[in-house]
């Protein structure tokens, strides 16, 4: 194993204690990159993808929604020095119901730190975290190479996982955490409990959030509580006093809006390895300890 440098968050970050193992190290920050697709149109969307070594080849994974639309060879823009960066790809999508797409770029993009891709040590109830750039916030702060903008970190608990369809792999995992747009394609990693050292393991690709589809509310004038509907009478949380001591309650508008519930759906890495073995032709993955994509 590559030895793997520790990542500088950013010039006003206050490191994380050397002994703590909830570091997330540089063989995830180095690789995770600010995507954009459709750049220029009515679809312009940013999201998040990440490089992955697979038998000694590079190649750069991400939510397969993220590329729809999107033809089998394809643009795609690349957030690098302060400014977007055009790269022309092929792309793999995972069958559905998996919510992978493997990219192939042109050349090398990131450092070649290892990163290994294991979901079979990860256990019920850890911590894992996952990495990427909701609504395209770029914070301050580069990696220790300076080239790709830092990567947001949140962390989750991995809470379960649902198998979809055991012949394509099609496994979801679900996390304790709280997702925003903009996440979709960033890696799920873990500490394997097993083994020692800081170093991260893959688990997984997000996807997105679970919704909880609820009313929208209203305000309807009441006299006094006692003139509450039935439903303000049941549920007294509706019933509301005003500051200049009027009541109102809350009432359906019926409109509907779709909530967080703070369950972040992910999808298991091993459809996606099994996708780039069928098509290994990603660039050489060369032993690199600076993020150059220009070489």
């Amino acid at each position: 194993m590559k030895p793997i440098a520790v990542a500088v968050l950013s010039l006003s970050a206050v490191l994380t204690p050397l002994g703590a193992r909830s570091q997330v190290t540089s063989n995830v920050f180095e690789r995770v990159l600010s995507v954009r697709v459709n750049a220029g149109t009515d679809h312009e969307g940013t999201a998040t993808a990440f490089t992955l070594d697979v038998d000694g080849r590079e190649y750069l994974i991400t939510a397969k929604h993220v590329v729809q639309g999107l033809m089998d060879k394809d643009k795609i823009d690349v957030f690098v020095h302060d400014g977007w960066s055009p790269i022309t790809v092929e792309i793999f999508r995972c069958e559905d119901p998996v919510d992978i797409a493997v990219l192939v770029p042109p050349r090398q993009l990131t450092v070649n730190y290892d990163l290994p891709f294991d979901k079979t040590r990860i256990t019920f109830g850890q911590d894992t975290f996952f990495l990427g750039f909701p609504y395209g916030i770029m914070p301050s702060g580069r990696g220790v190479n300076g080239v790709y903008p830092l990567a947001v970190v949140k962390k989750g608990t991995f809470s379960g996982q649902l198998v979809l369809d055991s012949a394509k792999k099609a496994t979801m995992l679900l996390l304790d955490g709280y997702n925003n747009p903009g996440f979709s394609g960033g890696p799920i990693v873990y500490h394997d409990a097993n083994e020692g050292g800081y170093a991260l393991k893959l688990a997984g690709v997000v996807s997105g959030f679970i919704p909880e589809v609820v009313p929208d509310m209203k305000e309807h004038d009441i006299a006094s509580p006692a003139e509450a509907g039935k439903a303000a009478k049941a549920q007294p949380w509706r019933i509301r006093r005003r500051s200049n001591g009027t009541y109102f309650e809350y009432v359906d508008s019926g409109t509907f809006v779709a909530l967080n519930t703070g369950i972040v759906q992910g999808f298991f890495i091993d459809p996606a390895i099994d996708l780039i073995r069928q098509h290994p032709i990603g660039p050489e993955a060369k032993e690199r300890q600076v993020n150059d994509p220009g070489q």
